[in-house]
């Protein structure tokens, strides 16, 4: 069986976990929106201050320094899903996880196209769409994994004919595999996402 119909037979043996999954994203990334609407006047121009000297910051900033932030920075939450998807309560931990990323990144989303209007919208568009179409994809599949997994550790090995050690390095391999694609999100906010950044801002 070749890599592109396994795909496809996971996809459709979990497509109710990735149904859940996307649902909690995208539920947080709605919260996340609308909570930026709710801010008082001084928290917003608080954020606004500290966006202006993020921009300022950025000018002319890219390279390795930046991917390696980048990378630490966001795959934190695919270590810490991997880390939850191999304990018994990891469940709901790995679906919050899943949620409080959409809600931030709603939130800063909908801060910036409310406070900059079309120039956040414009900003937003460059400083956090590139990255996220790897980003994304990523963690919904890990977190699908992840749930697994930890069914897999509820239900007990007797669930699965195969050994708690192999169960264990395959999902880990899997995981690995996603960090591997996640690096491409990171390269292109270390490069092209910074690059973008600093052409808006000149």
């Amino acid at each position: 069986m070749n890599l592109r119909l396994k795909f496809r037979e996971h996809f459709r043996e979990n497509r109710i976990q990735y149904c859940m999954v996307a649902a909690l994203f995208t539920l947080g990334l709605i919260m996340g929106a609308l909570k930026a609407g709710d801010l008082e006047g001084g928290v917003k121009e608080r954020l606004l201050e500290m966006i202006d000297l993020y921009l300022g910051e950025q000018q002319g900033v890219y390279g390795p320094a930046v991917f390696v932030s980048a990378l630490l920075n966001q795959g934190r939450f695919i270590l810490a899903i991997w880390a939850l998807g191999l304990t018994v309560i990891g469940i709901p931990l790995i679906l919050a996880v899943v949620f409080m990323r959409g809600f931030s990144l709603g939130f800063t989303a909908g801060f910036l196209f409310q406070e900059k209007a079309a120039q956040g919208v414009l900003l937003t568009f460059i400083s956090l769409l590139p990255q996220n179409l790897i980003y994304v994809p990523v963690l919904l599949i890990a977190s699908v994994i992840a749930v697994d997994f930890s069914l897999y550790i509820v239900r007990g090995r007797s669930y699965n004919r195969a050994p708690l050690g192999v169960s264990l390095l395959g999902y880990t391999s899997l995981v690995g595999m996603l960090m591997l694609v996640f690096m491409l999100g990171a390269f292109i906010e270390a490069y092209l996402v910074s690059w973008l950044l600093d052409s808006f801002i000149k």
